[in-house]
């Protein structure tokens, strides 16, 4: 009876062994399928986002070439697909100028992006209200993208930032807090080796002395920018202080020069197919042949930037262009063809909020006025501007218009 017992016993345990294996092979035939479909999914998943970040890098590099914008990316190569997405789009509405849906991208990608994604984004939507010519809402976004940078210890975002910040400064013709901002963005970049923000920065100090009336050290800083722009290769660097060394020696009446490095730096900018960057040159080389006297060169030039900013909605150039127009009309002796673009361009300089621009307008208007014979709305169109200048520091222009307000009260 044991032995029977134990064969009964074997025979069950044998049973369930059997059973088990069975589950067993049946669990892995369902198992490894599902791992091997798991497996394609997650491979699909990473190439999708290695082409997201592939445009995402295309997209940027447009960017910085058109806009002269840097553009740090950390943290999005590792982001969610969701926000590298309204990235990609986002980026890819800022090349086609579509600032406003750009924005609305900006903001939706904010809702899922963390650290460093924040910084840059928040610094992109500031960069689109500046374009539109909103510059409080520019100036608020800017620092929210600084403040989030220290948050998290991002100084490659907070160098971006704090730059940033200071342009706002510069165009609102708050000068001294342009430069303390400027310079401090020049700073961290030079300490964290972040050479292409430092070249930036370099250059924007160097806008904020000229438009101060200091030359010399205008030239210390741009000279300084474009070694480090040839430093790091970047042509679009090198093409924007070309530029900027071309106006100083324009503003010295070297003529020779300022049209050598106006057409080196245009050279540049249609190579890179710049298109802010081939306005800027185009009005700067307009400017040189007015300067020259060949005014119906010069007209034709300023046409053209005028017609090029308006086809890509870049407002400052159109602003620039509108101004130059008008001094051309003035010095043929068409005042009131003068007086229309001087009008334009007041208003256009009021819309996005740029007071340097504004006292300019108001300064060209006074002294069309003059030219009329209107001295009452020459002085009144001068004081305004005069004002404004001193509120910006700008030296060099009030002692413009100062000279002007003496002229006319003498006559």
């Amino acid at each position: 009876m044991k032995s029977i017992l134990n064969r009964k016993i074997s025979l069950s345990w044998l049973g369930i062994i059997v059973s088990v294996v069975g589950l067993l092979v049946a669990f892995l035939a369902w198992v490894l399928p599902q791992r091997a479909r798991l497996r394609t999914e997650e491979e699909k998943r990473l190439k999708q986002i290695e082409k997201m970040v592939d445009l995402a890098n295309k997209n940027i590099e447009n960017i910085e070439r058109n806009f002269g914008l840097p553009i740090y990316a950390e943290g999005l190569s590792s982001a969610s697909s969701v926000v590298l997405g309204t990235f990609v789009e986002g980026t890819q509405l800022m090349g086609e100028y579509k600032w406003d849906n750009a924005i609305k991208e900006f903001r939706k990608a904010t809702n899922d992006a963390k650290g460093s994604e924040l910084v840059t984004l928040f610094n992109l939507i500031g960069f689109c209200n500046y374009r539109l010519g909103k510059l409080d809402l520019a100036s608020l976004n800017y620092n929210i993208s600084q403040l989030l940078a220290q948050h998290y210890g991002d100084r490659k975002g907070a160098a971006i930032a704090l730059g940033n910040i200071g342009l706002i400064y510069r165009i609102k013709g708050d000068l001294d807090m342009a430069l303390k901002y400027c310079e401090e963005s020049r700073k961290v970049s030079h300490e964290i080796s972040y050479i292409k923000c430092e070249a930036a920065q370099l250059g924007n100090i160097g806008l904020i002395y000229e438009t101060k009336g200091s030359l010399d050290k205008a030239l210390e800083y741009y000279i300084n920018a474009l070694k480090k722009g040839r430093e790091i290769k970047s042509r679009e660097e090198e093409a924007r202080q070309l530029g900027n060394i071309g106006n100083v020696c324009l503003a010295r009446c070297d003529l020779e020069q300022a049209m050598k490095y106006h057409q080196e730096a245009l050279k540049l900018d249609r190579e890179l197919k710049n298109k802010e960057g081939e306005v800027i040159d185009i009005g700067n080389l307009g400017l040189v042949y007015k300067k020259q006297g060949n005014f119906d060169k010069a007209m034709e030039y300023f046409k053209e930037a005028l017609r090029l900013s308006k086809e890509i909605g870049y407002k400052e150039g159109e602003v620039n262009q509108l101004t130059n127009i008008g001094i051309i009309y003035q010095s043929k002796g068409d005042l009131n063809q003068s007086l229309k673009y001087y009008q334009n361009a007041l208003k256009l300089d009021k819309e996005i909020g740029n007071k340097e621009g504004e006292a300019i307008d108001l300064n060209n208007i006074g002294s069309l006025f003059q030219d009329k014979g209107n001295f009452n709305k020459a002085l009144n169109h001068f004081n305004q501007a005069l004002t404004i200048f001193k509120q910006i520091g700008a030296q060099k222009e009030i002692k413009i218009i100062e000279d002007n307000i003496r002229v006319l009260k003498n006559n």
